[in-house]
């Protein structure tokens, strides 16, 4: 057996995200429910050089992250999509698993998104945010939902580690809290 068969190894999933059609009534469905929260929101996410297969592309949203059980997930809200390869990745009923994250050692990220590619699971969007690169790649053949590809670095876990730090003794108020990016 190929040694490599297996890989890319993607490690533990990061977080899971939702697409949703309104991000407040579904945070109080997760709180209600499951005892999610809080969560947190990016309105207008401010993506920069949003590529679709080396096209200008478009993935206007909005996303909420709050913690649930041991693992945080992201709401994500859609505003505006282009092109139609980009559309189609977020369309179907809602609310849905949309894809899962993961957070690689940023020397590994190149070798692990070429593969996915190389594979079939080929990468339909990238942005950037804060100067971190994000990769989208379509798995849904294989997997049902798409994989997000992020490469490790000191904002990413800060900002991860305050939404994890704030469902610790979290109180049930202020379900959903804006945040100024």
């Amino acid at each position: 057996m190929p040694e490599d068969l297996f890989r890319p190894q993607l490690g533990e999933p990061h977080h899971y995200a939702y697409v949703v059609e309104d991000i407040e009534a579904t945070v109080n469905r997760l709180v209600d429910q499951l005892g999610a929260g809080p969560f947190f929101l990016v309105d207008n996410v401010p993506l920069e050089n949003v590529l679709s297969r080396g096209e200008p592309g478009e993935f206007a949203h909005n996303s909420a992250f709050g913690s649930c059980g041991d693992g945080v997930i992201e709401l994500i809200q859609t505003v505006r999509l282009a092109p139609a390869r980009v559309e189609e990745r977020f369309s179907g009923p809602w609310p849905r698993v949309h894809h899962v994250g993961y957070v690689l050692a940023p020397t590994d990220v190149a070798d692990v998104r070429s593969a996915l590619d190389e594979r079939g699971l080929s990468q339909y969007l990238s942005s950037q945010f804060g100067g971190a690169e994000t990769t989208l790649h379509d798995a849904s053949a294989v997997l049902g939902h798409d994989i997000e590809i992020h490469g490790d670095n000191e904002g990413l876990r800060g900002f991860f580690g305050m939404v994890s730090a704030a469902a610790e003794g979290w109180d049930g108020s202020e379900r959903l809290r804006p945040l100024e990016i």
